[in-house]
């Protein structure tokens, strides 16, 4: 399946990071396609405490675009995923925790046709803007700039206003993400 990512999960190395200290096997986030959303917008609703701010999150908003980028992806790999933002199933197969799958379209970058993807939308949206920590947006950013997003996107998501964490950074995100 093909999978889009716009936040922290744009940066291949902080999720393997990420995984080493969680000891799951790392999904295949190589070659990540460059693609637009079309009709949702990039916010940061959702507070995350190990993140010490807002995190990234997508709202239908037509006539705005996301950029981000596609990694086909097993459903293993997905699932691994799932648990490091925070999405859960209950005992009846619903979707709970922090973030559910919905299944979206995006389009290539320059040629190219629509694409099924899936990606993740935050459940527990607050009203109001939450600024990011630095270091949650410099991930996102080097993310972008690994996976060739435009100098446009770029300038945007260095436009967001972001705050000191109070932690220096989550569990499982060691030194080497920190001098990505």
């Amino acid at each position: 399946m093909w999978y889009f990512a716009y936040g922290s999960n744009l940066n291949a190395r902080a999720v393997a990071e990420w995984c080493r200290h969680h000891g799951k096997r790392l999904p295949s986030l190589r070659g990540g396609r460059p693609v637009i959303l079309p009709n949702y917008r990039l916010c940061f609703p959702l507070y995350s405490e190990s993140w010490g701010g807002g995190i990234a999150d997508i709202i239908y908003d037509p006539g705005k675009n996301v950029s981000g980028a596609i990694y086909e992806l097993t459903e293993s790999e997905q699932k691994v995923l799932d648990e490091k933002i925070g999405r859960r199933l209950d005992l009846n197969g619903k979707e709970v925790g922090l973030y559910r799958r919905i299944e979206i379209k995006v389009n290539p970058i320059g040629k190219g046709e629509p694409i099924k993807a899936m990606t993740y939308q935050g459940t527990m949206v607050e009203k109001y803007h939450i600024p990011p920590s630095q270091f949650y947006m410099d991930l996102v950013i080097q993310g972008a700039y690994a996976n060739g997003l435009s100098m446009m996107w770029i300038a945007y998501l260095q436009s967001f206003s972001t705050q000191t964490a109070k932690r220096t950074r989550p569990p499982g995100y060691g030194d080497a993400a920190a001098r990505l």
